[in-house]
């Protein structure tokens, strides 16, 4: 933490003279620290002792972004004193990303879910067997089909009849398997009200709608509620508010989970530095190399991805041509960028081969990633419980 710049010649706690110099009032013990100041001196004051965003991270800038692993060995040499600490490092790209991902999020809504369902096209084993497809007549359906198709199968009169001609088609998975366009086939009108709505409206109604009519409706909606031969009775009922409360505020659970996810990931830490300190037991490192090493290459990722997520869905937008391709593009980039950059510094920091470091860092891989996925899942398990 840099010196206090901020003296008093008097002590403000018990009156006694000092000297600028002194950081402590020598007869009471308090700071010496002249507290009246501007906002604007306050916040750079805490950015750069609290966040490190002074000179160490104009020396660590280089090193950080185009050296993997530079910045893991100068701490474990003890070359720190010009180079931001690692724990200061992830917090601040930590902050960047979460903050990301919660402004990319802003505007999430459980209707999307439904929005998605939005029928573009659909292959014949579909139109076969979806009850989504079940508005369609026959001729519709049949309409659909190719020239080519309809020629070759000119004798039948109706779609199920197709359908099962294919059955004995040599290539009938190939063509039940092919897909048609519905552009331009009018879709029924939704006069209904959809079942994210009617539970937005129940939650909310709590006058005349009890905890149990809402569970009734949840489970008499889309094979809805909970299992009572896996949950318990009081389970049940604690499922069902909790349920209730996030249809009655849905954007309020959402900032909840966004919220509990960087300390998932601060959990995480420890577990990935866990996982280097098995694989490479034999070099006799020290955990908290591996720890360092782990928070690196956080830090590199999320700044990386927050820079990607940002790029992908602000610049590229739905009215983009074929923005779709380009966005999956460019993610293929990023993680292929981030990928290369945690491999070179498993290869910069442990000093192995570099087949055997790419077999270890697929091992690294592997776990990760299921650990990754099972925090996610345990917790908006437990926000869902907790909220």
């Amino acid at each position: 933490m840099k010196q206090k710049q901020r003296r008093s010649t008097v002590c403000h706690n018990c009156g006694s003279p000092l000297e600028e110099s002194y950081n402590f009032c020598p007869v009471c013990g308090q700071s010496n620290t002249d507290n009246n100041i501007t906002f604007w001196v306050l916040m750079k004051e805490f950015v750069d002792n609290y966040l490190g965003l002074d000179s160490k991270m104009a020396h660590s800038t280089l090193p950080f972004l185009f050296n993997p692993g530079a910045l893991t060995n100068r701490f474990n040499e003890g070359r720190i004193k010009h180079f931001i600490h690692p724990v200061r490092l992830y917090l601040v790209m930590s902050l960047f990303y979460f903050f990301t991902i919660s402004y990319l999020l802003s505007s999430f809504d459980l209707r999307s879910f439904e929005d998605e369902a939005e029928l573009t096209n659909a292959t014949l084993n579909e139109l076969r067997y979806n009850n989504d497809f079940d508005f369609l007549s026959d001729s519709t359906k049949l309409s659909l089909l190719s020239d080519s198709l309809t020629q070759r199968y000119s004798n039948v009169e109706s779609f199920e009849e197709l359908f099962d001609s294919l059955r004995n088609s040599p290539d009938s998975e190939e063509l039940r398997d092919l897909t048609v366009s519905l552009t331009g086939i009018e879709l029924p009108d939704e006069d209904e009200e959809s079942f994210i709505d009617r539970m937005h409206r129940l939650a909310r109604d709590k006058r005349r709608v009890s905890d149990e009519a809402f569970l009734d409706s949840l489970r008499g909606s889309n094979d809805g509620g909970f299992d009572s031969a896996f949950f318990s009775s009081s389970q049940i009922e604690h499922l069902t508010k909790q349920t209730r409360k996030i249809f009655e505020n849905d954007q309020g659970f959402k900032t909840f989970v966004l919220g509990n996810l960087p300390f998932m990931m601060f959990i995480l830490i420890p577990l990935f530095a866990g996982i280097l300190k098995l694989l490479y037991a034999r070099r006799k490192h020290l955990y908290i190399k591996h720890v360092v090493h782990a928070l690196h290459i956080h830090s590199f990722v999320y700044l990386l991805y927050g820079l990607g997520l940002l790029i992908i869905f602000k610049l590229i937008s739905p009215e983009t041509e074929g923005y779709e391709a380009w966005r999956g593009i460019l993610g293929g980039v990023f993680f292929i960028i981030t990928t290369t950059y945690a491999y070179i510094s498993f290869l910069k920091v442990y000093k192995q081969g570099w087949f055997k470091t790419l077999l270890k860092f697929w091992i690294v891989g592997f776990i990760y990633g299921f650990l990754l996925n099972t925090f996610f899942f345990l917790e908006i398990g437990i926000s869902f419980w907790y909220y």
